[in-house]
């Protein structure tokens, strides 16, 4: 049998372990992550598959992109302007509208506001992005537009509030990158301000 002195300190030590554990464990989970550019990034639709001789096809280059901020791992996920770009940048691409060279025209976006719930077990995000479009020939815009865009993250999509603001604040910018692109495909129709 232990003397007094040594099982008390014994029976301290397993809740000692147990709650170093907890704590580091609630630290690691809560960790925020920025939002991924992949995931950002509007693919190809069969309504948004831009024809050979649509006045589009080679037509843009991204300009400034601002209004991100980056994501503070001990608060919450965000949108960073490099990653926001990186998205546009590659959505374009998908859809065959980025220009080899100078270009026609320039899209530059402003994040103006990224609505975040505080918690909740679904959380839904809504982005608020101003585009304009702008001809380099003659620096007239072209398109002048915001877009605003909710997604709505499941509790069952992750069990960890930070990955689920952050899988949140991807598809509402997937969202509103792909509502650009069809903006986009509509101007270039006969008659609006992006047709030849």
């Amino acid at each position: 049998m232990l003397p007094e002195r040594a099982q008390s300190t014994t029976s301290w030590a397993l809740p000692r372990i147990c709650l170093t554990l907890l704590a580091v464990l609630l630290v690691a989970a809560g960790c925020a992550s920025g939002a991924r550019t992949d995931a950002m990034t509007a693919a190809v639709s069969p309504g948004t598959i831009v024809a050979d001789a649509s006045p589009l096809r080679g037509a843009f280059r991204v300009g400034t992109v601002t209004g991100g901020s980056e994501t503070n791992p001990l608060w919450k996920s965000n949108v960073s302007n490099e990653n926001f770009r990186a998205a546009l940048e590659q959505s374009l691409a998908l859809h065959a509208m980025t220009a080899r060279d100078q270009g026609r025209y320039l899209v530059n976006a402003e994040l103006v506001s990224l609505d975040q719930p505080f918690g909740g077990f679904d959380l839904t995000v809504t982005a608020k992005v101003h585009y304009t479009v702008v001809a380099l020939a003659d620096q007239a815009v072209k398109l002048d537009t915001t877009i605003e865009s909710p997604y709505t993250a499941e509790f069952g999509d992750a069990l960890l509030g930070p990955e689920r603001l952050r899988l949140a604040n991807e598809g509402a910018m997937h969202e509103n990158i792909a509502a650009l692109i069809k903006r986009l495909i509509y101007a270039a129709r006969p008659g609006q301000p992006l047709s030849l």
